[in-house]
């Protein structure tokens, strides 16, 4: 099999090539011109293709002999209209060229953004409603990554290609060890909001594996998977284990999830009768933004588990190692741990 894979020097592109390249599969990494791919360490197998998704030049060629588009790049940093065209506009310019082309198999990297935390229950699965219009009281990450998504299927529908979805959780590793939906630093000192919460934690290496097996096996065809790790681990535990693998001692502050969710309901009241719609809090403070962080809720790999027979390579103790430990040189991952942005 041959992948074609976007956001290929990202935090996870530059695994999820080496994932696909360690099973054997050809890999062509899309990088911008100017990406540096050397510090990366690639399998001298992956075959480099320099493009700017947000050009417009043709990236019909990019798709020569491509049985599949690994599609994992967005803009996570910048302002609004950064993030919706390099995330949005430039997906709709990659697709209008992948439809010129023998290409039918798509893997998209959507995210948790696009869920409608309000209306998950106890437990979020696949089915579990996404975002409509409050998505627009969310941050424009989430607004983009919603879009990405719908676009995709549009597209994916009417010319009739297999799309398979992964939407991971908080993906976290060596460059990326803290995660928002942990709490508020402060400092070395952590408030952390729902301690005894299991947040939908996924490692880098874990999730990169998982968009190899996705991408490759046939059962997995026009399905959508929640990307999880599925380790018995709360918010308290986690907070505990990144500072002292940061070697950061500070204290652990904790915050009941409802008296959170309480602060976060009285500043938003109390900012729209002082200043109406154009009061401005922090995102800590937005209700739709604090329950997308930090609501407590169950989550597992289930249908990664029960379609395609997948379970997390690296366990709990392996991904510390992995991201903390600075004589520990991974294996299975084929490459060094990129620094930058995923698109």
């Amino acid at each position: 099999m041959r992948a074609l894979v976007t956001g290929a020097t990202g935090f996870l592109g530059s695994r999820v090539v080496c994932a696909l390249a360690d099973r054997g599969h050809d890999v062509r990494a899309l990088v911008r011109p100017a990406s540096d791919v050397t510090r990366l360490a690639w399998p001298g197998s992956v075959e480099i293709y320099r493009a700017d998704l947000r050009g417009r030049a043709d990236l019909s060629p990019a798709f020569e002999g491509v049985d599949v588009l690994v599609h994992l790049a967005a803009t996570v940093a910048g302002d609004d209209d950064s993030r919706w065209q390099g995330t949005v506009v430039a997906t709709e310019r990659l697709l209008e060229s992948m439809k010129c082309t023998k290409t039918n198999r798509l893997v998209l990297a959507s995210s948790f953004s696009c869920y409608d935390w309000t209306k998950a229950g106890g437990k979020l699965t696949e089915e579990t409603p996404l975002e409509n219009r409050g998505v627009y009281e969310r941050d424009s990450y989430a607004v983009a990554k919603l879009w990405q998504e719908r676009l995709a299927r549009r597209y994916a529908d009417s010319l009739g290609w297999d799309l398979r979805v992964i939407r991971p959780g908080f993906i976290w590793g060596r460059g990326n060890e803290w995660q928002a939906g942990l709490g508020q630093p402060l400092g070395r000192h952590v408030i952390v909001i729902g301690p005894m919460a299991r947040p939908p934690l996924t490692h880098v290496d874990n999730c990169a594996d998982a968009f190899a097996v996705v991408s490759e096996r046939d059962e997995a065809a026009g399905e959508t998977f929640n990307m999880v790790d599925g380790h018995a681990l709360s918010s308290w535990r986690f907070v505990k284990a990144y500072q002292r693998g940061m070697n950061e001692p500070g204290w652990r502050l904790p915050v009941p999830y409802l008296a959170g969710l309480a602060i976060a309901y009285l500043a938003q009241a109390t900012s729209r009768v002082l200043f109406g719609r154009q009061g401005k809090l922090p995102s800590i403070l937005v209700v739709r933004r604090f329950c997308a962080r930090f609501r407590p809720i169950n989550c597992q790999p289930d249908r990664l588990k029960e379609l395609l027979g997948w379970s997390p390579p690296f366990d709990f103790r392996e991904c510390l190692a992995r991201t903390f430990d600075s004589a520990h040189v991974p294996t299975g991952a084929g490459c060094r741990p990129s620094e930058g942005r995923d698109d």
